[in-house]
Order: C-alpha cells, then structure tokens, then sequence
C-alpha cells in the first residue's frame, strides 16, 4: 500500500506490443491475396457451421483435425495483442480455396505470446486469430485478427487483406503473426475446428483450496486441466495446477500452462474465507510473488512521495516499517497470508529482511509491460 491516501496497485497487462513485426517463412514466401471479406456479406469462409460455432450451436468436436507426420507441416508465429491484453485465443489456418479444402487450428492460454499449428497438410491458407470463447460480431464474424500486410509492417499504408502463406509438407512456417487488430474482425472458424472448454462462471467458492484453483485456472486459461503438459493434446491448451503451497488463510499453486511446445510457468492464487475457499487469480507467464522467488515493487508508474508501504505485520493495520519505490528489486522468504482490505486482493508477502507487503504491489520482471 503506499503512503498517505494509498496508491491502489493495478496488476498490468501481460507483455508488451512488438514495435516491428518481421516475416521469415520456410520456403516459398506468402503472397498477397484477395482474402475473404471481414467486414459483412457472403464469403468462402464464414460458412453456416462457421455461425452455428460462432453461436455456440452444433457438436462439440475434437480440434486436431490431423496428426503431425512427415507427410504434414507446421504454422508458428506469434499470438498479436487483442484489445484486452494478451487472451486466450484460437489460431487457424483455413485454405484458400475455402474450409471445405482445409482448416486447422491451435489454441493458446492466457498470457502465451507465441502459437504453433501441428499436422498442417500442404497448401495455401489464410491465417487468423479470435479471442476465445469467440465473439460474435454478426454475419458470420467474431472478434479477432488476420495474417496481413500490416501486420508485418505496421506502416499505415499497407493491406489488411488477409495474406496467403504457403505450407510445405515436413516444414514449418515461422512467424505467420496473426496480429492485425485494425478492425478486430474475422471470418468465425468453422465448426470442426473449434472445441469446448467448458468454462465456469467465475466467483464461487469451494470446498478446498485445490477445486478453487481449478476453477481460477481453468477461467483464466480457458484451459483443459491435465496432470502433466505430456498429456496435453495435439493443438489443444493446456494447464497444470501444479504443487500446492499453503500459507495464512491463503494458498499458491505452481503449474503450467500453454500449447504443443510453447509452455509457461504458471501461477495461480486462492485464499480462505468463511464461506470456502475463492480464487483470486491465475496468471501465466510468473514466477512471482512466490516463497524463495525474486521480483520488483510495481506501482503502475505512479511515484508517491514513500512509495509503496513495507508494514510490521501483513494487513493495512501493520506499522509502516519502510517504503520502497517503484522498480525497488525485493526478495519474498515468507507467506502468503490473507489479511482482507477493500482496495487489494489482500494477500500479502514478507519480503526478506524488511517486512510484510501488499500482493497488488509486487510484480514479476519477466511479465511487467509497465514502465
């Protein structure tokens, strides 16, 4: 908490926004084409299942339409930025000449930047990415982005066409950046290539420390919850809970979380109240606040005349010991402990050495896009 009136913490957005999106393909390089049309009317993608998915209508299906093997090729790039950060989203590749000739997708969690599709068969396609659960935007859209001009240059000049790329059998494609969010509109994905993740409503409370966690992983990831990211599907994201470690009326699980090959270190955090355990968040990439683990003080760019408040004992009734100032690097040896307070989640950390700090307060280096 800082001084005088308090500086309330706002945990920042995952990573930064690339500044230069360079395109490095294998093989034969992407082509500009004639793409599909993202802003209404009759096109080779949106097709009836396409609105049925959009709509939450049809089948659940399986979202590996093939294996990998040598006889298929790769699509990797990075995920782009949607307008609420860095969200779970659905990555896929539909063929040029319409989703009947091909499509494929990949999923990623919360916070993973980068995407690979596995078991492509060779052809050309146009690449896009949606934000998961998908947003209808009406006529066969959802909220998302293409593979374009743009997204390679950014320079206000270039297309916002979908660019074509092509995919060869036993390659893979690298840096297809599916991460034009100009008009944040993109062809729905057909149906075949969308899963469900069975979300729950966010909220409730829970029986043990270990079922919240779920609960706050699995919402925050749009994640399927697997003991080992082994046993995570081809194509589909994936997250561990991890091992539990308890604290004060609080509790941390170190897991994993991501997609194919691209896996994050993940965190996610619960506390006790009277009515049962709640989770408060689930981040990935982190490594910290974590017992043992290093980071920073992070006051969202705000410099109080203290800082941030370093107190006695964990809660906002401790006496203020010292105060550190945004950036100060700290070290955590104890907690976490859950001491309620209106404006933070109301975990605190001791730092090593000094004392007890809010959890809003403290940021992991590898993940902070704040200055």
């Amino acid at each position: 908490m800082a001084a005088a009136a308090g500086v309330q913490g706002i945990r920042p957005a995952v990573g930064m926004v690339v500044a230069s999106l360079i395109l490095a393909g294998c093989g034969e390089s992407p082509r500009a084409q004639s793409g599909p049309s993202t802003s209404g009317g009759t096109n080779p993608v949106a097709t009836a299942t396409a609105v049925a998915a959009c709509n939450g209508g049809g089948s659940t299906p399986s979202s590996a339409k093939a294996s990998p093997s040598n006889a298929s090729g790769s699509i990797t790039g990075s995920t782009g930025w949607p307008p609420s950060g860095v969200a779970p989203q659905l990555v896929y590749a539909i063929s040029t000449a319409g989703a009947s000739a091909g499509a494929y997708s990949t999923e990623t969690v919360a916070g993973q930047f980068s995407y690979t599709i596995n078991g492509v068969a060779p052809g050309e396609y146009y690449v896009f990415s949606a934000v998961r659960p998908l947003i209808c935007k009406g006529e066969g859209t959802v909220v998302g982005a293409p593979y374009s001009e743009f997204a390679i240059s950014g320079s206000p000049s270039a297309s916002h066409a979908p660019l074509a790329v092509i995919v060869k059998a036993g390659t893979s494609l690298n840096r297809v950046d599916p991460a034009d969010w100009t008009d944040k509109t993109v062809p729905a994905p057909p149906i075949g290539i969308v899963s469900d993740s069975g979300l729950r409503s966010g909220g409730q409370t829970y029986a043990s420390a270990r079922e919240a966690a779920v609960a706050t992983a699995r919402l925050h990831s749009a994640a399927v919850i697997v003991d080992s990211m082994s046993a995570c599907a081809v194509n589909r994201a994936c997250i561990t809970i991890g091992s539990q470690h308890d604290g004060v009326e609080a509790a941390y699980f170190a897991g994993q979380g991501g997609s194919n090959a691209d896996v994050l270190a993940c965190i996610t955090y619960v506390v006790h109240e009277p009515a049962g355990w709640r989770g408060v968040r689930s981040q990935c990439p982190a490594g910290f606040p974590a017992v043992g683990q290093s980071g920073m003080v992070w006051l969202g760019g705000v410099t109080a005349s203290c800082g941030a408040n370093v107190r006695s004992t964990p809660g906002p009734t401790g006496k203020v010991v010292a105060c550190l100032q945004h950036h100060t690097g700290v070290a955590i040896d104890g907690g976490p402990v859950y001491a309620p307070m209106s404006s933070m989640d109301g975990i605190w950390w001791h730092l090593a050495g000094q004392g007890w700090m809010a959890d809003d307060l403290l940021i992991y280096p590898e993940i902070c896009g704040c200055d």
